[in-house]
């Protein structure tokens, strides 16, 4: 108890000071995975979230407790219709309690994403920041052939908005906003890996919250 309640106040100060995904992507904490893993997702944000599909590749390298994730994604620019943009960015996860004998996981995720968007001001773009920090919950349900996991991930959502000089209709903005995802994952014996997400932001002030449904496949090499 001592641990989660460590974890949760070192998330709190995190994002107090500081959304690590790529933009149209569920935010991922399902649990760390030794080896090395390469992975593809396909995201589907509603209007609040951006619309359209996004793409994303990611590298991981995990050992027992931490994960290294990359990513690169490509998705649609909402500002721009018909220009697809790139998103980069990576996050750090390390699992706090579980273990090979416990089904149970406890992970801390800390992560960074970054990407421009038009703003209609010559070719000066905008540029968005997202760090989201938080804790992932996770249980693994073992089968013969399948393991499947469920998990759940409560998180604080930091986004930041950097607006070119000279605008007079944009300025520069930044929030903090509770965000959660969760999901399911069925990993097999060979280390083939399938994953359904979903993921919402309760930001205030908007009728609709930006929500992303998300399916993805990973490979991890033992």
């Amino acid at each position: 108890m001592r641990v989660i309640a460590w974890s949760v106040g070192f998330v709190l100060l995190l994002a107090g000071s500081l959304r690590a995904q790529a933009p149209g992507v569920p935010v991922m904490n399902a649990g760390v995975a030794r080896g090395v893993s390469i992975g593809a997702m396909a995201g589907f944000p509603n209007d609040a979230a951006g619309d359209g599909t996004s793409l994303l590749a990611s590298l991981t390298v995990g050992t027992r407790r931490f994960a290294v994730e990359g990513f690169a994604s490509r998705f649609g620019d909402p500002a721009d219709p018909g220009t697809n943009r790139m998103a980069g960015g990576g996050a750090i996860t390390y699992k706090l309690l579980g273990g090979p004998l416990v089904p149970v996981a406890i992970n801390l995720q800390a992560g960074v994403g970054y990407w421009q968007t038009a703003s209609g001001i010559a070719a000066d773009p905008i540029k968005n920041w997202h760090v989201p920090v938080g804790l992932g919950i996770s249980w693994t349900v073992p089968r013969p052939v399948v393991a499947i996991k469920p998990w759940i991930a409560p998180r604080l959502d930091y986004a930041r908005v950097d607006v070119p000089a000279g605008s007079l209709a944009l300025v520069d903005d930044s929030a903090t906003n509770f965000g959660l995802s969760g999901g399911l994952s069925f990993g097999f014996l060979n280390g083939l890996s399938l994953d359904v997400a979903l993921d919402r932001v309760f930001a205030s002030g908007l009728t609709q919250k930006p929500t992303t449904l998300g399916a993805g496949v990973s490979f991890t090499f033992k």
